[in-house]
């Protein structure tokens, strides 16, 4: 009797861990094509994704070539954020180009900003801003760092933003550009 009960208490705990766990992120890039970026408080920008991979066979190192994980490793996301006009200040902001490397199963990418920062008197400061995206879920944070600068204490603040994709890249980006054989030689 008390061994039953033990089974069924370990069968509800296991039933407990499994339903709260959280669902593992999807470690693939995401596709390559045009999406647009929302965040609260920063004007609508316009993301291209585009995927740039290396094959991974013939690398002694890793054991299974199959693994997804190990293959995304090989991958970078090149970023390039750009808004209808750059005439304001905040618009400025949201050009930039980035490379996404696959950190904590988030694509992430950082952008020194020379004018992030807008000081009290109006003058403006460097700043270090932050892009995490999960491939999957289209969501992200955005962070952006500042040391203390004209006047003001170190800050850092995280922002959530959301990508939709729009339209497939035209033309389509070579997502494996290099062959490799089976001595890891690419060409």
């Amino acid at each position: 009797m008390i061994v039953d009960r033990g089974f069924a208490a370990a069968a509800v705990f296991a039933a407990a861990a499994v339903a709260s766990a959280s669902p593992a992120g999807a470690v693939a890039p995401p596709p390559d094509g045009v999406y647009t970026y929302t965040q609260a408080g920063a004007p609508p920008a316009t993301w291209k994704l585009s995927t740039l991979c290396d094959q991974v066979n013939g690398s002694r190192y890793y054991a299974d070539y199959s693994n997804p994980l190990i293959q995304a490793n090989f991958c970078v996301v090149n970023v390039v954020s750009t808004t209808v006009s750059n005439i304001k200040r905040e618009e400025k902001l949201q050009n930039y180009s980035g490379r996404a490397r696959l950190v904590g199963q988030r694509w992430t990418f950082e952008v020194k900003q020379d004018a992030g920062v807008l000081c009290p008197d109006g003058s403006t400061a460097p700043s270090t801003e932050t892009y995490a995206f999960d491939d999957e879920t289209l969501t992200g944070t955005h962070t952006s760092l500042h040391d203390a600068v004209c006047g003001l204490q170190p800050a850092m603040t995280k922002e959530p933003f959301t990508l939709s994709f729009q339209a497939p890249l035209d033309p389509p980006a070579q997502r494996y550009p290099l062959y490799c054989n089976d001595i890891a030689m690419c060409y």
